[in-house]
């Protein structure tokens, strides 16, 4: 929340809402006005409108003529087709990967696996959804591309609150012992000379987690695929 002593600029709102969007402290469906928003923040609606107009050039938004704005909700179709892109796109990554990765990043993703013990006591998926996203933020720093960074993030985000959305109804301990898996690799991966380890760790992953949809949604089985999402 905005404090008197501080006025928030639109990319801090909008990184705020995106946060509580794919976290799914704001529900697909909710519909978001401007004045509520302005209020909120303690902003004018200029800003509050740009920050929408971002929100739904990156679908996590729609807005339309009369209607206002809400919270866009999961189209499957669109969500395979993000899920295929993001494989690809891991799938080439390791032309821009600067590794070994620094000190400070290696130290954030052992705090990030660190967390995930807490999370493991506290059985909380809203900080396991949390300590992901950081993931996510820490494994971007290696990225020497700025595009290729932007579109990473992107596509990453909207697809974030499917694996939120599935967490309770999925093992929890198996979740948490895959993502500690990933970031031992990772971890690992990062020290290598090349960026060849991080993109297999991180497409193996994506690959696994797909599949694990794929069977708690459809009940298939065997390799998974972007396209039987």
């Amino acid at each position: 929340m905005p404090t008197t002593s501080h006025k928030p600029t639109p990319v801090e709102i909008y990184s705020d809402l995106r946060e509580r969007i794919c976290l799914l402290d704001i529900s697909p469906g909710t519909r978001l006005t401007e004045e509520a928003l302005a209020t909120e923040f303690g902003v004018s609606r200029t800003p509050i409108r740009q920050v929408l107009n971002r929100l739904d050039h990156e679908r996590l938004v729609k807005q339309r003529a009369g209607e206002g704005a809400t919270v866009a909700t999961v189209d499957i179709k669109e969500l395979r087709d993000v899920w295929a892109v993001r494989l690809k796109i891991m799938e080439m990554i390791d032309e821009f990967i600067r590794v070994p990765a620094p000190p400070a990043t290696l130290e954030e993703l052992s705090r990030i696996k660190a967390d995930l013990e807490d999370v493991r006591r506290s059985r909380d998926i809203r900080k396991l959804g949390a300590l992901y996203n950081r993931y996510h933020q820490t494994v971007m720093t290696v990225f020497s591309n700025e595009t290729l960074r932007w579109i990473h993030d992107l596509l990453y985000h909207q697809t974030a609150r499917v694996w939120l959305q599935f967490l309770p109804e999925m093992d929890l301990d198996r979740e948490l012992d895959l993502m500690r898996d990933e970031l031992e690799q990772t971890i690992d991966a990062m020290q290598q000379p090349t960026g060849h380890a991080l993109a297999e760790v991180r497409t193996t992953h994506m690959r696994l987690l797909l599949g694990r949809f794929n069977d708690h949604v459809y009940g298939t089985h065997g390799s998974p695929s972007p396209t039987n999402i």
